[in-house]
C-alpha cells in the first residue's frame, strides 16, 4: 500500500509571454477539450490499456516544460503503472497546476472556480474566509490586475487517503486553510493583516485537492523559499495527518523498549565474554586504556572540546569502535527509519541522515565517553535523579489563604451565594429549635451594622462569581454593594472591600479597598454582641414569620479571618487565634480549619502538630473537604500520625467527594478547580485520570489560578496527554510567574536549559533558575549544585555546588550528591562521603553501590574491608543495581571486572544516549498543527473571520 502523503507545490502566477504561445495554445485546447476526450475514451479505450503513443508523446513534451511534476502523486502512479488512466490524470493534473503560464490569470481564476469536477458553493466553487457571496468576475479581474505576485498553491492527497481522514468535500479543506492560513502568511513573509486568499476543491478521482491564491494587498510585500515551501507543507501534513502521525510516534516508543531490552541482553553478553577472556575486540580495550592513562595527564577541563588533539582522536577511535557493534549499529538503524518515516509523510524529499559518528544529535557521545573512562573503577550506567518535588508543596495547606480566594468562606457562603433554590440557608447556621433564643425586647440592638442574605447581595454575588461575567456585570454588582453597604449590610461592605483589591473593575483600588475592609471589621465588631439573635434571612413568601439565628461563630470567624489576612487592620495572627478558637470551639468547620493551620505553621502560637491533627479531624467530621484533604497529606507522608497509605486514599477520597460535591453547586473556585486537577494526576482518592486533570487545570487556568496556569502551561509545552502549543504554553508559565508560581519559573528555566521543547537560552535558564534558588527554592537547589558539579554547561565551580546543595531538600539524592562531592579532589573528604552515603543508602541503590566500592577498593583514609564491601554492594544488588551484582559475581578478577564495567558502561550508555532522543525528540509530537508556524495566530484572525477555538479570556478572578 502507498505511503500516506500530502503533496503541495507552491508558484507565483504571472502573465503568458510570447515565447510560447503555440504550446499554450495546444495546452488549452487540451483543456478545452479534455473531457470530451475523457468521456470517449472511456467508450472505446481500456483505461488499463498502456497509455496511447499520443498521451507518451504530450507527456514528455510537458515532463520537459514543467519537470516539478515529477514530484506529483500522479507522476508517482504513472511510473508504477503507465496506465491510459493513469496518463489522463497526469496530464490533466499538469496542465492544471501550470494554467496560469498556459492561459492567463484572470483565465486561471475562472478555471479553479468552473473546472468540472470543482465542488460549487453556488454558482462556482471559489471559497474564503469569509461567509458572504464570492462573485467570481471581480475576483478574477482583482487577481488579473494586481500588480504584485500572486502564489498558487496546490495541496493534494490521495483519494483513499482524503476519504479515510474526511478530506472529501469542500468545507473539510475550508476549514483546514482557515487554521493555517496564518501559517502561510509568515512561511510568505506577508502581515496577517494584508494577506488575501482564495481557494477551491476539485475532488478528482484518484487525486482530490484544492488550488489556493495567496497575495498581499500591499504589491511590495510577500516572498517564498523552498524553506518556506517546507513550512506550508509541514503544517498542512501535521494537521491532515495527526492521528497517522501519533501512530508512529507510539511504534518508535514500543521499538525503543524492544530494543532497549534486546540491548540490555547484548551487553551483559558482551561484558561476561570479557570476564572470561573470550572478548574478541582487544582494539577497544587498548583505546580504553589509552584514554584513561591520557586522561590522567590532562590539565584543566576535561570536556572533548578542550582536550589535546591525540586524546581526541582516541575519545574518537572508541565512538567508531562501539559504532561497530552489530546491536548498536541495529539500534540507529532503527532511529533513523522512524526518523525517515517521519519526513516522508510531508515531503517527497528523502531524509540523508549521516553516520552515529557523524550525527551532531549524539556529540554528548563524546564526553559521556571521557566520563565513563575516567571514572574507570565506577562506570555509573545511570544517573539517580529526584523526581519534580513541586505538586508535593503547592498542594499543602496555605500559610496565608488568599482573602480573594478564601477557600473555607467559598464553600460555606455559596450555598447562600449561587444556590437556585428557595431554600436559603447557611449550612453553618440553620435553625432549630435547639437554638431558639428568648430576648428582651427592649435588648434591640444600636448599631446600624447588620448581617443579611439579602436578594441584591446575592444576585450582586453571582454576577461576581460567575465565569462569564464582563466589565458591566461587574459594575452592576459593584451598584448593588454600594446599595446594600449605604444600608448598612456588613457582608456586602466586606464585599466591596473585596472588589476593589482585584481588576475586576479596571485598576486595583488598594486605597478604597482597604477602606472597606475596615469599616466590615467595625462592623463585624460591633454586631458580635447582639450576634446570638440575628435574622439573617428574607421571608421567601409575604406573611412569612422568621425566627432569629445563633451567628456568633460565624461572626466571630469572620473577625478571626480579618486579622488572619489583614484586612483592614494590621495582620495580627495572634488576635485571629484567639477569635477562630472561639469559633471553632462553638463548632463553626471553617474556624477549626482555620485554627489548625494556625497551629500547623505557627502563625500565632507555637507549632503543635497534635492541636493541628485534632481540629483538622473536628472539621474533617463535620464534612469540610479541606480538613479531610489536609488530614490525608499527614498520613500520606506520616506527619505526626503513623505513615498509612490506605488511610491517607480514604480520606483523600473524602476530600474529593465533597470537592465534587462544591463543583456539582456550581460553586468551585479557582483553587478548588487547581485542587481536583492535582487529584486526578496523581490519583489521589481516586484513579489517574489525566483528561480529567486537564480538564480542572483548565478551568483554573482560565479564573487566573497561577497553579493552574502553571499545570495546563506545563502540559501544552510537553504535549503529553494534549495537542503540543509551545506558544500558548510559554504564555500561561510567564503570566504564572508574573503571579510568583516558583515551580513555573523553574520549569521554564530547565526547560530553556535542556533545549528539549523551546529553543536552547542556557544564559536566561540559568538566571531564572538561580533566582529561584535565592528564593529558597528547594529543588532549584538540587538542580544547580548539580549542574555546577558536572561543569557541562557552565565551568565547574565545586564551592558553589556545594552550597547549593546546603539549601536543596535533605533527601536521598541531595546526600547522594553530596557524597560524590566529597569524593572530589578539591573537597575530598572521605568521613563526609562515608557518611552521606549511609544516610541515603536505604533509598538509593548508588549511594549502597558507592559505600561497596569505596570499602573494596579502598581510598585515602578509608582502608579496604571486603566484608562491608560485600555487605553493601549486596544491598545495592538487591535493590536491583547491576553494576553492584557484576561486581560481586566477578571480585576474584577485579582487574578485568573494572574494564568490563568501564566497557558495559559505554556500550549502555550510548543506547540510552540514541534511546533517550526518541523522547526529547518526539514527546512533543502529538500536536495538531506545527507549533512553529503558530505565533501569529491569536493576533490577527478574528481579521479574516477565523473561529479561534483555543483563545482563552483569562479574567481575573474574584
Amino acid at each position: 500500500m502507498p505511503q500516506s502523503q500530502i503533496i503541495v507545490t507552491s508558484r507565483y502566477l504571472k502573465s503568458g509571454t510570447q515565447k510560447s504561445k503555440n504550446k499554450r495554445r495546444n495546452y488549452t485546447k487540451y483543456i478545452a477539450t479534455r473531457e470530451t476526450v475523457e468521456v470517449r475514451d472511456q467508450n472505446t479505450i481500456d483505461r488499463n490499456d498502456n497509455a496511447t503513443k499520443n498521451q507518451q508523446e504530450l507527456l514528455r513534451d510537458l515532463l520537459s516544460d514543467f519537470p516539478e511534476a515529477k514530484k506529483y502523486l500522479e507522476y508517482e502512479d504513472y511510473i508504477a503503472a503507465p496506465t491510459v488512466e493513469n496518463a489522463s490524470e497526469l496530464i490533466s493534473t499538469i496542465i492544471e497546476r501550470n494554467a496560469d503560464i498556459i492561459g492567463n490569470r484572470q483565465n486561471f481564476v475562472g478555471y479553479m472556480a468552473m473546472r468540472p469536477g470543482v465542488q460549487k458553493r453556488g454558482s462556482h466553487g471559489l471559497f474564503n474566509e469569509k461567509d458572504e457571496p464570492i462573485i467570481l468576475d471581480r475576483v478574477a479581474n482583482e487577481i488579473a490586475n494586481h500588480k504584485g505576485n500572486v502564489w498558487s498553491h496546490v495541496v493534494s492527497l490521495r483519494r483513499e487517503d482524503a476519504v479515510r481522514l474526511g478530506y472529501d468535500n469542500s468545507e473539510v479543506w475550508r476549514d483546514l486553510v482557515k487554521r493555517h492560513i496564518s501559517d502561510i502568511a509568515k512561511s510568505q513573509r506577508i502581515p496577517l493583516c494584508n494577506l488575501k486568499w482564495y481557494a477551491s476543491f476539485h475532488d478528482t478521482a484518484h487525486h482530490p485537492h484544492i488550488h489556493l491564491l495567496v497575495y498581499s494587498t500591499n504589491p511590495k510585500q510577500g516572498f517564498l523559499t523552498a524553506k518556506g515551501i517546507d513550512q506550508i507543507r509541514s503544517a498542512f501534513a501535521n494537521d491532515i495527518f495527526h492521528d497517522d502521525l501519533q501512530s508512529i510516534y507510539q511504534k518508535q516508543t514500543l521499538s525503543r523498549d524492544e530494543l532497549k531490552a534486546v540491548s540490555k541482553t547484548e551487553f551483559e553478553s558482551i561484558v561476561r565474554k570479557i570476564q572470561q577472556g573470550g572478548f574478541d575486540n582487544p582494539q577497544l580495550e587498548n583505546f580504553i586504556l589509552k584514554l584513561h592513562s591520557q586522561l590522567q595527564n590532562v590539565k584543566g577541563k576535561k570536556v572533548y572540546g578542550y582536550l589535546p588533539p591525540d586524546v581526541k582522536e582516541t575519545v574518537n577511535n572508541i565512538f567508531s569502535e562501539l559504532a561497530k557493534d552489530e546491536n548498536i549499529r541495529q539500534l540507529y538503524e532503527k532511529w533513523c527509519s522512524l526518523e525517515r518515516l517521519k519526513y516522508k509523510t510531508y515531503t517527497q524529499k528523502e531524509k540523508v541522515l549521516p553516520s552515529l559518528t557523524d550525527n551532531k544529535v549524539f556529540q554528548p557521545v563524546r564526553n559521556m565517553i571521557i566520563r565513563t573512562v575516567l571514572d574507570m573503577n565506577n562506570p555509573i550506567v545511570e544517573e539517580p535523579e529526584p523526581t519534580e518535588q513541586s505538586e508535593d508543596t503547592s498542594d499543602s495547606p496555605p500559610v496565608e489563604i488568599s482573602p480573594q480566594f478564601d477557600e473555607s468562606e467559598q464553600s460555606e457562603n455559596d450555598n447562600i451565594i449561587f444556590s437556585d433554590n428557595d431554600d436559603l440557608t447557611v449550612e453553618d447556621f440553620i435553625w432549630s429549635d435547639e437554638n431558639t433564643v428568648t430576648v428582651d425586647i427592649d435588648d434591640v440592638p444600636q448599631s446600624k451594622y447588620y448581617l443579611k442574605w439579602s436578594s441584591s447581595y446575592k444576585e450582586a454575588c453571582k454576577l461576581i462569581y460567575n465565569k462569564q461575567s464582563k466589565l458591566e456585570d461587574f459594575k452592576k454588582a459593584e451598584q448593588l454593594l454600594l446599595s446594600e453597604s449605604q444600608t448598612g449590610n456588613v457582608l456586602a461592605i466586606h464585599d466591596l472591600g473585596k472588589l476593589y483589591s482585584t481588576d475586576k473593575l479596571g485598576e486595583k483600588d488598594e486605597e478604597k479597598s482597604f477602606a472597606y475592609y475596615k469599616e466590615a471589621l467595625q462592623g463585624f465588631m460591633e454586631t458580635e454582641p447582639d450576634s446570638d439573635f440575628m435574622f439573617p434571612y428574607e421571608p421567601k413568601y409575604e406573611g412569612q414569620i422568621m425566627k432569629p439565628v445563633d451567628m456568633r461563630s460565624y461572626v466571630w470567624y469572620r473577625i478571626g479571618k480579618m486579622h488572619c489576612y489583614g484586612l483592614g487592620t494590621e495582620q495580627d495572627y495572634k488576635q485571629a487565634f484567639d477569635w477562630f478558637l472561639k469559633s471553632a470551639t462553638a463548632g463553626n468547620k471553617f474556624a477549626q480549619y482555620s485554627l489548625a493551620n494556625l497551629y500547623y505553621y505557627e502563625n500565632g502560637v507555637e507549632k503543635d502538630l497534635s492541636q493541628a491533627f485534632l481540629w483538622y479531624q473536628k472539621s474533617s467530621a463535620q464534612g469540610q473537604p479541606y480538613a479531610s484533604y489536609v488530614i490525608a497529606q499527614m498520613y500520606n507522608k506520616g506527619e505526626y500520625v503513623t505513615q498509612n497509605e490506605d488511610t491517607a486514599q480514604r480520606y483523600y477520597n473524602a476530600a474529593l467527594s465533597g470537592f465534587l460535591e462544591l463543583g456539582s453547586k456550581d460553586q468551585a473556585d479557582d483553587n478548588l478547580y487547581y485542587k481536583l486537577g492535582s487529584m486526578f494526576k496523581k490519583g489521589l482518592g481516586t484513579d489517574i485520570n489525566m483528561d480529567k486533570a486537564i480538564d480542572y487545570f483548565k478551568r483554573s487556568e482560565e479564573m487566573n489560578n497561577k497553579n493552574g496556569l502553571y499545570e495546563y502551561g506545563k502540559v501544552l509545552l510537553l504535549g503529553e496527554n494534549i495537542p503540543q502549543d509551545i506558544e500558548k504554553a510559554v504564555k500561561l508559565l510567564e503570566k504564572a510567574i508574573k503571579l510568583e508560581n516558583i515551580n513555573a519559573k523553574r520549569f521554564l528555566a530547565l526547560e530553556l536549559i535542556s533545549g528539549e521543547h523551546l529553543d536552547q537560552d542556557i544564559d536566561k535558564g540559568l538566571a531564572m533558575l538561580t533566582e529561584c534558588a535565592d528564593s529558597r527554592d528547594a529543588y532549584a537547589c538540587y538542580k544547580l549544585g548539580k549542574i555546577y558539579f558536572k561543569g557541562d554547561i557552565v565551568l565547574q565551580d565545586l564551592d558553589k555546588s556545594e552550597k547549593y546543595l546546603l539549601s536543596a531538600e535533605d533527601n536521598e539524592f541531595t546526600q547522594y550528591a553530596f557524597g560524590i562531592l566529597y569524593l572530589q579532589k578539591e573537597k575530598y573528604d572521605i568521613l563526609k562521603a562515608v557518611d552521606c552515603f549511609e544516610k541515603s543508602a536505604d533509598k538509593n541503590m548508588w549511594s549502597s553501590y558507592q559505600l561497596g566500592r569505596l570499602y573494596l577498593f579502598g581510598a585515602e583514609g578509608l582502608e579496604k574491608d571486603k566484608t562491608k564491601a560485600v555487605e553493601w554492594l549486596t544491598k545495592s544488588a538487591d535493590n536491583g543495581n547491576e553494576v553492584a551484582q557484576n561486581m560481586l559475581n566477578h571480585l576474584d578478577n577485579l582487574e578485568n571486572t573494572m574494564l568490563a564495567n568501564t566497557i558495559f558502561g559505554l556500550f549502555a550508555n550510548l543506547s540510552r544516549c540514541i534511546e533517550e532522543d526518541y523522547t526529547q525528540k518526539y514527546k512533543a509530537v502529538r500536536r495538531t498543527v506545527d507549533s512553529r508556524l503558530r505565533r501569529m495566530i491569536h493576533r490577527k484572525k478574528q481579521s479574516l473571520g477565523i473561529k479561534d477555538d483555543q483563545s482563552q479570556s483569562y479574567e481575573q478572578s474574584y
